[in-house]
């Protein structure tokens, strides 16, 4: 009995294989339209503007956002992570991993511009992940990958 268990067990990592690509997509456009339902508040006073001694792109800047947005928003790194591109740099060492997959659009401090921005996205995924080009949400919530 334990035998076939295990076989069958065996027999289903294949079909395993085949469905976690789509479901780590799907959790990673949650992902990105919780993101966007959080950060609509910001949209209207006024996005957060990062210091000026930091650096765009650096991880200090990643650091800064899981802060401010934990702070602010409540939101755990874990909002902030596709689970694709966690596996992928799972045997990186973990300070040469990034902390956040999704790069915000860093806008004016000027209150509603991201919503005047059509073309611009809020967020971007740091990577092709998914096969389809870098994931984006755009300022009306649709996400999409990048052409």
């Amino acid at each position: 009995m334990v035998v076939l268990i295990a076989v069958l067990v065996a027999l289903s990592f294949p079909a395993l294989d085949k469905v976690r690509p789509a479901a780590e997509r799907a959790i990673c456009i949650n992902n990105l339209r919780n993101l966007y339902a959080a950060f609509s508040g910001y949209a209207m006073e006024g996005w957060p503007q990062v210091p000026k001694q930091i650096k765009l792109g650096s991880l200090a800047e990643q650091q800064w956002w899981l802060e401010k947005t934990q702070k602010d928003l409540g939101l755990t790194k874990n909002a902030w992570q596709c689970p694709t591109i966690r596996r992928q740099f799972a045997s990186t060492p973990e300070k040469d991993r990034p902390l956040i997959h999704y790069l915000p659009t860093p806008f004016s401090k000027e209150p509603n511009r991201a919503n005047k921005s059509a073309q611009m996205p809020w967020f971007i995924e740091i990577g092709n992940a998914h096969g389809q080009g870098n994931l984006l949400v755009r300022q009306n919530g649709t996400v999409e990958p990048s052409k």
